[in-house]
């Protein structure tokens, strides 16, 4: 388990943000001035976590030092909350009867037949493995699918495949 590391200050005003992830998670938010944004992704790096270093936002103002510390995260300092998995979005699992992430959407900028989401699913039950939940609506009528994450994982390598042969015959490998 990763500790978030003592990170350099100077208090002058921050104009980068740097992304603390453990495995799956995004824990913290560093923001940094330019002259420490270095040091501050080395210490983060040494810590055992990875950095993600981005611009800020215009309006947002914070100093060289500042740390943001999400508080589901794995930095959060809460002890862990063995009733919900990490990935769980910890929202009704009770009424809902199983634990749900975020829902993820195929989005594609496109005009679609149906839309798709993706989510993970858990029953509450302490035995119970995590599934992968597809379900795709159209019109106001919602078809879903649940496989195993050993399922998942083969679909997963099937579609590249898949992708890989549909790319290959367009436009010599190139997509259109």
């Amino acid at each position: 388990m990763s500790t978030l590391p003592t990170l350099p200050t100077c208090g002058d005003p921050a104009t980068v943000r740097i992304e603390l992830y453990t495995p799956g998670s995004l824990d913290a938010c560093a923001y940094t001035c330019a002259a420490h944004t270095v040091r501050a992704s080395a210490a983060v790096a040494r810590a055992g976590l990875a950095a993600h270093v981005t611009g800020m936002a215009p309006d947002m103002k914070r100093s060289c030092g500042d740390v943001f510390v999400y508080p589901t995260g794995a930095l959060g300092g809460a002890p862990a909350d063995l009733t919900h998995p990490h990935w769980c979005n910890r929202d009704d699992c009770e009424r809902r009867g199983r634990h749900r992430s975020r829902i993820l959407r195929s989005d594609t900028n496109r005009p679609e037949a149906f839309i798709v989401g993706v989510a993970l699913v858990q029953a509450l039950h302490p035995a119970a493995e995590p599934t992968v939940r597809l379900t795709s609506v159209e019109g106001g009528a919602a078809t879903s699918l649940v496989l195993s994450v050993g399922q998942s994982r083969v679909l997963r390598y099937r579609l590249a495949n898949l992708l890989d042969m549909a790319r290959a015959g367009r436009n010599g490998g190139r997509w259109a």
